[in-house]
């Protein structure tokens, strides 16, 4: 039996059903919103998300990132919004918002910021199934059924990028295989740990993989970057007036005032009515419609996310709208003997301009024949124009020469979680090295920067800024990015910049990209 797939569907037709049952197994947040987004409906997918840093505008970031939308469309943070509300409330959260979301008991306190486990989350369908017509359990009812496995290559479906790096982990890797390998059969979830095996086992989670390190990552992305919400030329056009509504339809802005019945069917179930999609009450200003000639049509966004094929739609199913930059043709409001006047006016002030412009060519000419360079007067080629010189302030000197030793770039630190392991007073007997007996000692053995000659290579990772400084002619990249954590830490405050590996890759990373270098570099380079 097929699994039913949404007739018109938010994130593209065919997209995995949201009553997908979930696996064993470890899936980062960047993997659920490029292969799942649909799971963005589960209170536990939710609570995850919500916990570990993620908002509204970085988890719509997220699928931004990863999925073509339908029609180029954009997913916005308030679609992002709409959807976890949706959820949360009807699983009995109520009055639900991100901002209040730790106002509530957790639906499993038991999850932790590392755990990327998946396996005990559950469905909309069993923590909100849709209500039943009269006379038909919940259970039976078509919407509430879990849905059947579909082949791995099918999550691939509208993915514009794959996860990758601290992105992904198991997930990303077997969708990747079952591209390269059409021929064979793999279904998720059923298959999935088998397929984790079949490619080495479970990766290794590391702090980077981490929910709130993804939604870090984001923290860049705003609605500024958006699609605008009014792509069309002549929507751009229409000033206080007026405004132009899909379908080609303008209303009056001196109707604005009165309120007018909008009789146009928004598609909501009357059985499953819920007011936190905030459907259209119905009513709409200004009153007064009118066509545009020569403006066809515009095709209604398809990121209305509906239900199966056979029956209503619910709300939890239609989100806003995605917003697409249409390209409608652009009709000038000017007709009849208006526009003809316009014209006759522009076309003679282009033949005065071109009138004028060719006289002055004429009298360029006649000067160009009639001037002659005397062979006894000097050419004024002969010798170039001697500029003066200019003297500058020794203030400005001063300026000059301090520019190379000012501020460094700012760069980001890392979100780490407050409960990570560490080196503090109460673990320094575990870190401090054998012999060191005294407090001083076991301080310096513990954050000595050459003891391991190089980084830790297991936690606890320990804040570059702590360490000990390195030796003056070590110029390696593990010196200069202690001496780079330092400044940070000195100017800006930054102290989450470790000795973990990824850390260490950035920081080189930037160094290059802008020329950093310390003056034991420059001395011993």
């Amino acid at each position: 039996m097929a699994s039913p797939l949404a007739a018109n569907n938010a994130f593209g037709a065919g997209s995995p059903h949201w009553n997908l049952p979930f696996p064993a197994g470890n899936i980062t947040a960047a993997e659920l919103m490029a292969y799942l987004p649909h799971w963005l409906k589960s209170i536990d997918v939710i609570d995850r998300f919500v916990t570990n840093g993620g908002k509204s505008v970085s988890i719509a970031a997220l699928i931004n990132e990863f999925r073509n939308l339908p029609g180029d469309g954009v997913f916005r943070p308030n679609s992002a919004t709409v959807m976890m509300s949706y959820g949360m409330r009807r699983a009995k959260f109520h009055d639900w918002t991100v901002a209040t979301h730790f106002k509530f008991k957790r639906p499993d306190p038991k999850m932790l910021e590392k755990d990327l486990n998946v396996e005990d989350f559950r469905a909309p369908r069993e923590t909100h199934p849709k209500s039943a017509p009269s006379g038909v359990a919940s259970t039976n009812f078509k919407q509430n059924r879990e849905a059947d496995p579909i082949e791995f290559q099918s999550l691939a479906r509208h993915v514009k990028t794959h996860p990758a790096g601290d992105d992904a982990l198991d997930l990303a890797r077997c969708v990747a295989y079952a591209l390269s390998h059409p021929s064979e059969k793999w279904y998720f979830p059923t298959d999935f740990e088998a397929m984790v095996n079949k490619l080495g086992g479970p990766a290794p989670v590391t702090n980077a993989h981490h929910d709130r390190q993804i939604f870090a990552r984001r923290t860049g992305f705003t609605s500024g970057s958006y699609a605008p919400a009014s792509g069309s030329p002549l929507k751009r056009m229409m000033g206080t007036d007026g405004t132009v509504e899909p379908g080609g339809r303008r209303k009056s802005g001196r109707l604005a005032k009165k309120a007018t019945v909008n009789f146009r069917d928004h598609g909501s179930d009357f059985e499953d009515n819920d007011d936190v999609a905030s459907p259209p009450s119905g009513y709409s200003t200004p009153a007064k419609r009118r066509r545009l000639a020569g403006l066809p049509p515009v095709r209604a966004s398809p990121l209305n996310d509906s239900d199966f094929h056979q029956g209503d739609s619910e709300s939890d199913e239609e989100i806003p709208d995605a917003e697409v930059v249409s390209e409608d043709e652009l009709v000038s409001p000017i007709k009849g003997a208006r526009g003809r006047a316009a014209a006759l006016k522009a076309r003679e002030v282009i033949r005065d301009i071109t009138s004028e412009t060719q006289r002055n060519i004429d009298v360029l000419a006649k000067q160009k024949v009639n001037t002659t360079i005397s062979p006894n007067k000097p050419s004024m080629y002969s010798a170039p124009v001697t500029r003066p010189e200019v003297e500058v302030s020794p203030e400005m000197m001063d300026l000059a020469r301090a520019f190379p030793f000012g501020k460094p770039v700012f760069l980001k630190p890392p979100v780490l979680s407050e409960n990570r392991l560490r080196v503090d007073s109460s673990s320094i007997y575990l870190y401090a090295a054998d012999g060191a007996i005294t407090s001083q000692d076991m301080w310096a053995s513990a954050l000595s920067s050459t003891r391991f000659n190089g980084p830790r290579r297991h936690a606890p990772f320990r804040e570059l800024h702590r360490l000990t400084d390195p030796m003056p002619m070590d110029v390696s990249d593990w010196a200069e990015n202690i001496r780079w954590a330092k400044e940070q830490y000195a100017l800006y405050g930054s102290n989450t910049w470790t000795e973990y590996d990824y850390h260490l890759q950035l920081i080189t990373e930037h160094r290059r990209a802008v020329f950093w270098v310390s003056d034991q570099l420059i001395s011993f380079g």
